[in-house]
């Protein structure tokens, strides 16, 4: 193997494997005021659903994010969240309004629900994401990247005498 597809060989490794470090467990870039876990299938997800459509339409658009709990990088968010807010909960419905967190559907979330979007309309709320820590850099990437690329090299070193 050249130089150059050494070179080669290096640059499609670490294009590869780049894109994954980058978009794991990433939020949004946008910074919704309302954060909405819910799962297909739910009969309460609907439900606060219906009552999140009908109640946010005082408020400005990418205000309302929404995540299915079964996607990886949303269970993921949902998990990040929890801890941010130093609450506990394994079921959805689940909605992150400002600093408020209403869990399941009844008329008390309802009503809860309709008094934090209320607030939000009034008084701007900062995004529940806002609340997350910063992403710790991807070292075990970086480091994996770096066995690969040596491996690539090793093995194009041991292909010439």
């Amino acid at each position: 193997m050249t130089t150059r597809g050494i070179l080669l060989c290096i640059v499609i490794l670490t294009a590869a494997t780049a894109v994954p470090c980058a978009a794991q467990g990433a939020p949004p870039s946008a910074s919704p005021v309302v954060v909405f876990f819910y799962q297909d299938g739910c009969p309460d997800c609907v439900q606060i659903g219906e009552v999140l459509d009908a109640l946010a339409g005082d408020l400005p658009e990418g205000a309302v994010a929404r995540y299915e709990i079964g996607d990886t990088t949303s269970r993921r968010l949902f998990q990040r969240l929890q801890k941010a807010y130093g609450i506990e909960v394994s079921s959805v419905p689940l909605v992150f309004v400002g600093d408020r967190v209403i869990a399941g559907a009844s008329r008390a979330q309802e009503l809860a629900l309709s008094d934090a979007l209320g607030d939000c309309v009034t008084t701007p709320c900062s995004s529940p994401l806002d609340r997350l820590p910063p992403d710790v850099f991807p070292w075990v990437d970086l480091l994996e990247l770096a066995l690969l690329v040596s491996l690539v090299v090793l093995l194009a070193l041991l292909q010439h005498p």
